[in-house]
């Protein structure tokens, strides 16, 4: 009998090495998400590589990019929507406390000046659409329009999958290289 964590770690490695395998073994299934970087200017603003976490069976789904800000002054993302949902359009922060995370809700997101790069994540800050009117499977696309307090509106097309793009590329480089260690570190942690 395994226990839990066991179970868990197995799931994972299994999981990874499934995307690992799509990735790298289906030549013909490379798409431009997948191979080049896409990115957005509006004013200041650089946003990279917008994705959604595919969101099977679920009413909601989470948003992510990069982004970075070359001004000289911070600036805001004051909201954001879509057409693709009717309820709630949410800034969530993660905190981490004792093993365990915290979601809560922040009315804006910072973009700090300086020309720093800073990526949305499960594990910083994401924004969630909810009450989604349709599923985002992997490869769907939909757009997003994107308010900001000095830079001004963007709308851009995010992509459904189940990693980002970055992560894509830095497997298929490492992959090309014949670069295994790499690989291995890239391999979710027990």
């Amino acid at each position: 009998m395994f226990s839990a964590a066991e179970t868990r770690t197995s799931m994972r490695q299994v999981l990874f090495s499934f995307f690992l395998l799509s990735s790298l073994l289906i030549p013909g299934r490379a798409t431009l998400a997948d191979d080049e970087i896409v990115r957005h200017r509006l004013g200041d603003l650089t946003i990279t590589d917008p994705w959604a976490k595919s969101a099977i069976g679920e009413h909601n789904v989470k948003l992510f990019f990069e982004f970075q800000n070359h001004g000289d002054r911070d600036d805001q993302l004051l909201a954001f929507r879509s057409s693709i949902n009717h309820g709630e359009n949410r800034i969530i922060a993660v905190e981490a406390a004792d093993g365990k995370r915290a979601l809560s809700d922040i009315p804006a997101l910072i973009l700090p000046a300086g020309g720093h790069t800073f990526e949305l994540s499960e594990i910083g800050y994401f924004l969630q659409l909810d009450g989604l009117d349709r599923p985002i499977l992997m490869g769907s696309t939909f757009t997003v329009e994107l308010v900001f307090e000095r830079a001004g509106t963007i709308e851009m097309a995010f992509s459904g999958r189940f990693h980002s793009p970055k992560l894509t590329r830095r497997i298929r480089a490492a992959a090309e290289r014949g670069d295994i260690e790499a690989l291995r570190a890239l391999r979710p942690a027990p």
